[in-house]
């Protein structure tokens, strides 16, 4: 499949030349395909760009450049052995894309969890502070008058004696 493609203008494209020796087709059919697709002007537009190429005799020959959505469209049209590999690769690739992202999203999800627990743990935390804060001053006074009376009741025994 590397063969079928290559960059134009920073998209990956491909051209009837190409896709009719990946698929042993005459280009003149794959021409006749594209042009009896049955698809929205626009789609047409922006997928199928009418070129031109020069021959081996040096004449002008009709083409067309085809992006990777205009390909897809077109080939899952095609019939034969050579159509019929292409589209189980197609599902293949699909379904390898599927699980890895069934994949990325399980780990995002776990990360995702693992992050909002942390998160909240922190957040408990930054609460405690806060009642700390409020907390800590009740308790040091507290602390300080029971050591004062403690402190009172051993001096009152020993005075007692």
């Amino acid at each position: 499949m590397q063969e079928l493609i290559s960059i134009k203008n920073g998209q990956v494209v491909t051209t009837d030349l190409l896709i009719a020796k990946a698929f042993n087709k005459r280009p003149s059919s794959v021409r006749r395909a594209i042009k009896n697709l049955k698809c929205s002007q626009e789609f047409r537009l922006h997928n199928f760009a009418y070129t031109y190429y020069i021959d081996q005799q040096g004449k002008k020959q009709p083409s067309y450049l085809i992006t990777k959505d205009g390909f897809i469209l077109l080939v899952m049209g095609f019939t034969g052995k050579d159509a019929t590999e292409f589209k189980i690769q197609y599902i293949e690739t699909f379904n390898e894309m599927e699980k890895y992202l069934q994949s990325e999203f399980k780990q995002f999800n776990n990360i995702c969890q693992r992050f909002n627990l942390r998160k909240d743990d922190v957040s408990k935390s930054a609460r405690n502070m806060v009642f700390w804060k409020r907390d800590k001053p009740i308790f040091l006074d507290l602390i300080e008058r029971s050591k004062k009376r403690l402190q009172l009741d051993l001096f009152k025994n020993n005075e007692q004696e």
